[in-house]
């Protein structure tokens, strides 16, 4: 840079830190700044920091801090991280997704370490880390970087066996179309679990450009008719954002949930116990995975040394969004009917089916397969 500005280190120096101010010619100042500008210089003042014992914050960056579930990592974050630290919290210049930009301003700025959620897996490999850095919720394309991920395959094969035990055979599935390894690895595992009991998903996806409640409303609207012909009896939406607004779609057509659509989500966000009906939903620990991440980094910065990457078990909250399909129902109802002109027999096998679905499903409001 001073080469290319024709000036000292020195001089250069006290421009790009600040302290030029009576000390260096105006017109020189433009010209190191107009070298730095076309070497694409940053000042890295992690580094200038450390030199000095003045780190005291960590950078949180997410899609979207406004997210409940992101709310939700960055509570757990603040609780378990030492009180001599601060949270710094980037944002997104625009839209609901960070970018390589929103990494370098915070890469720039006085930080201990940085914590980066849900990143996209092509800007993972763009990302050059100045500070001790953390991943979160990569499902695998964290690279060399420590990482906390969910186990989200399981989760989605857990949801798709629960399902199936419904006699849910024909599902749909929205989800929003984004470069992220954890979103993708939702549906890949729903249709996995559905394929292997002979299943699987049977109509188009609903993919949708923006993370809300609002295109979830819109999109379902107009995909419901396709849907209702291909006989699809659950809709699994890859956020709970996405089956709030599929559960007001369902009241605006009339479409009973879960009596004529069951629906499920993914997150368990603190309002969908009290959705009307209750969404069942798979519970991805957002809390736990804040506080994972305060206690991983906290020792990064200490010991200089990069921790063990670690997977967070995740667990199907049964609530009462589901039921049983109305197919399965009907054929129930058949064979009833014809059990008791043969003597009640069937009563006794419909009870063993209930009894299957029961210890499937567990009771209402409750972790299924959390051990």
């Amino acid at each position: 840079m001073a080469e290319l500005a024709g000036r000292s280190l020195s001089t250069v120096s006290l421009v790009i830190n600040g302290k030029d101010q009576g000390r260096v010619a105006a017109e020189t100042r433009e010209r190191i700044l107009a070298a730095a500008s076309e070497l694409g210089y940053q000042l890295n003042t992690t580094a200038s920091a450390l030199a000095r014992g003045e780190l005291d914050s960590i950078g949180f960056v997410s899609p979207d801090p406004t997210n409940p579930f992101f709310s939700m990592v960055l509570d757990g974050l603040a609780r378990k991280l030492d009180s001599a630290l601060s949270v710094t919290v980037l944002m997104p210049h625009g839209g609901e997704d960070y970018d390589l930009s929103t990494v370098q301003r915070a890469l720039a700025g006085n930080l201990a370490g940085l914590i980066l959620a849900s990143p996209g897996t092509r800007l993972l490999e763009r990302v050059v880390p100045t500070c001790p850095t953390v991943i979160l919720d990569s499902d695998g394309s964290a690279g060399s970087f420590p990482s906390i991920d969910l186990d989200v395959r399981h989760a989605a094969s857990e949801l798709a066996d629960y399902l199936l035990a419904l006699g849910h055979r024909r599902v749909a599935y929205v989800g929003v179309s984004r470069d992220k390894a954890s979103l993708q690895h939702r549906r890949q595992g729903l249709e996995t679990g559905l394929r292997r009991l002979g299943a699987g998903l049977a109509a188009d996806d609903l993919v949708l450009d923006e993370l809300t409640m609002e295109a979830a409303f819109r999109g379902f609207l107009a995909r419901w008719p396709d849907w209702k012909s291909a006989g699809v009896t659950a809709v699994v939406c890859g956020d709970d954002l996405y089956a709030y607004g599929v559960l007001h779609a369902c009241r605006t057509l009339g479409v009973p949930v879960p009596g004529e659509l069951s629906l499920v989500g993914f997150d368990d966000l603190p309002y969908s116990e009290f959705t009307a009906p209750p969404l069942t939903t798979v519970n991805l620990s957002a809390r736990e995975l804040g506080e994972t991440a305060a206690e991983l980094l906290q020792d990064y910065v200490a010991t200089g040394r990069p921790p063990k990457s670690r997977v967070l078990r995740t667990s199907l909250v049964v609530r009462e969004s589901t039921g049983q399909a109305l197919a399965d129902r009907k054929g129930l109802a058949q064979a009833g009917d014809e059990g008791l002109e043969a003597g009640g027999q069937v009563t006794e096998l419909d009870s063993k089916r209930q009894r299957s679905q029961r210890d499937v499903a567990g009771p209402q409001g409750t972790d299924v397969g959390a051990e």
